[in-house]
């Protein structure tokens, strides 16, 4: 059996879950080599967070049986995943969501998450967890508890967040999927930094319990980052039992509406809005219908996307007041999170209320919108990719925190609102660095993105790794 560290790197996570089911290699030899290049690069990229705490364990006589065995079943049997450290636990091992208070409390997750435990059923071996920026509450993955998440393809730059780190080791070739949360871009905005493909599934569509700890207002989904479109469908399958796959031919005839500009009125970049455009014509040549988007449905994207900032914004800040009941010292939290603690205590009922009312509203405005258009398509972000420290935590101003949200990727909260399923798609290049396109669509589409997506990457491909960490 000969399997080495270029092989791992080159290859998807079907590939490698192939690779042991035919025993060219194993689960111990796939995890010895992820730990190795993840203790070689973490001081390069800062990507990982802390280790799983059975890890270590792994070899023991009572680890549990399917940690290491291909013999355990499912269709990924030995390919190693690390796990974002924020939302569902991974359980024996804490979670510190970029927390100096979290890291000082360092409580052990009782349980794996409703997710966590559907990717050990399928086979994955979660070691590490990832970056993050404090309690997700920044687009940039650089909490003060630690070393900033870097961009494989730049490591000077942002890998985006809040699920940074969790791209940054997959776009290293770390790993060949991991792990990631979205309630308002973290999926899409750090595919869409690093090169990868992120799905965020719609409303209801993945299980988040026991705890739901990531609940967001109904804002938030969990699912992965994944290197190839066939990794995607068939987690999609494992985790839901829906096949993913609607044919190659792109779900039959579409019609598809692209939007280049932002309904907020902030400015969007030319070479995202050229990415946009490439993918329109690669999809209209596969024979779906690319339509603009009418003045009436402009009015209702730029309604449900203003309903869908404030349900953000109230969320974020109701969620960072509840780690006050963790009696947090001073210099425990970030300044950004204080401000939006403190106002997350003083918010009142009504306020909540509207809220609420603004994501039904939102999901009303885009289940009519998709009675009239099958796909939404945008660029997945608005500007360059930031360089570290641009995007701060340690500001007097929150509204101009929350605002640079907006300037910086103004699709993305969209799709959290609505509910709706919405992909972060690689497509072409810009001065070095990936630019990235998002599809969106009703509820229960994922498989329709899926194709859509595969179309894409059939007819421009992406790397799998970004090309200064190909051993």
């Amino acid at each position: 059996m000969s399997f080495d560290e270029q092989d791992y790197v080159a290859a998807d996570a079907t590939a490698l879950a192939q690779a042991v089911a035919e025993r060219r290699t194993d689960a111990a030899t796939l995890l010895a080599i992820a730990q190795r290049r993840a203790q070689r690069l973490q001081p390069v990229l800062g990507a990982l967070s802390h280790d799983a705490h059975d890890v270590h364990h792994a070899h023991d006589t009572d680890a549990p049986p399917d940690r290491l065995n291909p013999d355990a079943g499912g269709p990924f049997a030995g390919v190693p995943i690390v796990t974002k450290d924020l939302g569902a636990p991974l359980g024996g091992t804490p979670t510190f969501a970029g927390s100096r208070v979290l890291q000082r409390l360092n409580q052990p997750a009782p349980q794996d998450g409703a997710l966590i435990a559907a990717l050990r059923r399928a086979g994955f071996v979660p070691f590490a967890k990832t970056t993050v920026p404090e309690f997700g509450l920044n687009l940039s993955s650089e909490p003060a508890c630690g070393a900033p998440s870097r961009n494989p393809w730049a490591t000077a730059r942002s890998s985006g967040g809040s699920s940074g780190g969790s791209a940054a080791a997959l776009a290293a070739g770390i790993v060949p999927i991991a792990h990631a949360t979205d309630a308002g871009g973290s999926i899409r905005i750090p595919a869409a930094a690093c090169g990868v493909l992120g799905l965020k599934p719609g409303r209801g569509a993945i299980p988040r319990g026991p705890d739901y700890g990531n609940v967001f207002g109904t804002l938030a989904a969990e699912f992965v980052l994944t290197r190839s479109v066939r990794d995607a469908r068939a987690v999609w399958q494992a985790i839901t039992g829906q096949t993913g796959d609607t044919g190659d031919t792109g779900a039959g005839k579409l019609t598809i509406a692209i939007l280049l500009d932002a309904v907020q009125g902030v400015p969007v970049d030319g070479a995202w809005q050229q990415a946009a455009t490439s993918a329109a014509s690669l999809l209209s040549a596969a024979g779906h219908r690319v339509v603009g988007v009418s003045t009436t449905q402009i009015e209702s994207l730029r309604l449900a996307s203003a309903d869908a900032t404030f349900a953000f914004e109230t969320y974020a800040c109701r969620s960072a007041a509840a780690m006050l009941a963790l009696h947090p010292a001073a210099h425990e939290l970030e300044p950004i999170t204080w401000l939006a603690a403190r106002r997350g205590v003083t918010l009142d009922a009504l306020t909540h209320q509207q809220a609420e009312l603004g994501v039904a509203r939102a999901t009303d405005l885009m289940t009519d919108f998709f009675t009239q258009i099958d796909v939404l398509l945008t660029p997945t972000l608005a500007e360059s990719l930031p360089e570290i420290g641009v995007l701060r935590t340690d500001g007097d101003d929150l509204d101009a925190h929350f605002a640079r949200f907006t300037r910086y990727a103004p699709f993305s909260a969209l799709a959290n609102a609505a509910g709706c399923p919405a992909i972060a798609v690689p497509h072409r290049m810009h001065d070095a660095l990936p630019l990235s396109v998002q599809l969106m669509a009703r509820q229960g589409a994922e498989p329709v993105l899926l194709s859509l997506a595969n179309v894409l990457e059939q007819q421009a491909p992406w790397p799998l790794v970004a090309p200064g960490f190909i051993p």
